[in-house]
């Protein structure tokens, strides 16, 4: 008979290991970049002022442009963090599963034979 893995058991997986490896690295990654960009400014505005006061599009300072550009960063690290974490779902689903015992297929199984008299009804 199979038993079903516990969640000690899933935690000492190699394969769940990696993964949670994985997403502690992206996240940390994506947190650190920002708060390095974001402390940029203040710094830059308190040690780089003529850097910050050059222009560098006709009227617009690198003070300026550098603020506007947290807005794309922000959303450009959002956007990444988005399409990586759809494949950290799909993997945590998969250990979830395994965790009950595929539990999905009972699920299918049963809207199947729900859905099967309504079918048989509209016959």
């Amino acid at each position: 008979m199979y038993m079903r893995p516990s969640v000690a058991q899933i935690a000492e997986d190699p394969k769940f290991r990696t993964f949670l490896r994985k997403k502690v690295f992206v996240l940390w990654t994506v947190v650190v970049l920002f708060l390095v960009f974001y402390m940029l400014l203040p710094i830059f505005a308190g040690y780089a002022k003529p850097l910050m006061a050059k222009y560098v599009l006709g009227f617009v300072t690198f003070g300026y442009a550098f603020g506007l550009l947290y807005y794309l960063v922000a959303w450009g690290l959002a956007y990444v963090y988005v399409v990586l974490s759809r494949g950290f779902d799909r993997d945590a689903r998969a250990f979830a599963e395994k965790a009950t015992n595929g539990a999905s297929g009972t699920a299918s199984a049963l809207s199947e034979a729900t859905a099967a008299p309504s079918a048989e009804a509209a016959r």
